[in-house]
């Protein structure tokens, strides 16, 4: 195995195919990601390959004198490798190039953490820090009815939604997994617009109305549709749609992108009840998890208490980097003492 920089990003067939981990490591978020990077922050393709195949991949720039990940729409990610070694090495290579390394969210649990330490033992300092989680729901059993998962009050609490939602006509839940780029328009098209009647237009942060996020998950929806993991969720009330889920199903569980709903429908809770949808979808399927992605919000606290933990990483080869590191380190365990 051997350490290189690509010239150029890598299509999907040479992309490493990697267990477990997170549909952020998968060619079609880190392509979406790196069509939009800034002019002039040009991308930096840390790569090992072995047999003319790619084990492992550090999608990386350089900013601000770090070497940090691409611009992420503030989601988790890792770095991507199909093995430990390939890995390992990929971990040497970052510890040997000049710059300081900074990932933003990464998992707790994941085998780059003892990689990086590995890797910079005797060459620099690695520091780690807590991270906003994100919660989870476990689906280890293959449940018949979600409803089991809550108490009486919150199983009444959806029978309620639903009869007030029926006022406005029927209930039609759907869960598309578009095959064609018209279909994807469609669904696209449904669901911005849905998004545009919720709280987060007034808040600039719909889809239609912050351009990068809005491009960014179009490009990311049609790579991840050939890529066969994309689904769009929606909940339409007669002739009207009330909400909509952007997600992905991918390595045996449910990850939740995107999620809104029509304000004018607020009374029913549309959001809450397609949620309940989807997360039946992922346990009548035999899914492992039903994952929520982005920023910790307290809503998901009706759903669950259970988190995957993640952590900010920096590491520094010895020098001015390493040193100021070590000084912040010092006086946060000061203050703590004080």
């Amino acid at each position: 195995m051997k350490l290189c920089q690509l010239a150029e990003f890598p299509d999907l067939p040479r992309w490493p195919q990697i267990a477990g981990g997170m549909p952020t490591q998968t060619h079609a978020w880190m392509q979406a990601r790196a069509g939009l990077l800034p002019p002039g922050l040009p991308i930096r393709l840390y790569a090992v390959e072995s047999g003319g195949r790619l084990q492992a991949l550090a999608p990386l720039c350089a900013a601000g004198g770090w070497l940090r990940e691409l611009p992420a729409m503030f989601e988790p990610s890792d770095l991507i490798a199909a093995d430990e070694p390939g890995l390992a090495v990929l971990a040497d290579g970052l510890a040997a190039q000049p710059l300081p390394l900074y990932l933003e969210r990464l998992p707790l649990d994941s085998a780059t953490l003892p990689a990086l330490r590995r890797a910079f033992r005797r060459r620099g300092l690695v520091q780690i820090q807590p991270a906003m989680p994100t919660p989870l729901i476990r689906l280890e059993r293959q449940i018949a009815d979600v409803d089991a998962l809550f108490n009486a009050r919150r199983r009444a609490d959806f029978r309620r939604a639903e009869r007030r939602a029926a006022r406005f006509g029927d209930l039609r839940y759907q869960i598309q997994a578009p095959a064609d780029a018209a279909e994807l328009t469609r669904l696209l098209a449904e669901a911005y617009a849905m998004e545009a009647k919720s709280w987060k237009a007034a808040a600039g942060t719909a889809l239609s109305a912050d351009w990068v996020q809005g491009e960014f998950f179009r490009r990311f929806c049609r790579a991840a549709m050939q890529e066969g993991m994309l689904r769009i969720a929606l909940l339409r009330l007669g002739d009207r749609t009330a909400a909509m889920q952007i997600a992905c199903e991918w390595q045996q569980r449910f990850w939740l992108f995107k999620i809104s709903h029509d304000l004018a429908f607020a009374d029913c809770s549309p959001g809450q009840l397609l949620m309940r949808h989807t997360l039946q979808y992922a346990a009548a399927g035999g899914l492992q998890a039903y994952e929520f992605m982005g920023s910790m919000d307290g809503w998901t606290r009706l759903w669950t208490r259970d988190v995957r933990e993640y952590c900010q990483v920096r590491a520094a080869p010895f020098g001015l980097a390493a040193m100021k590191m070590a000084a912040k380190s010092a006086v946060r365990t000061l203050r703590g003492r004080l």
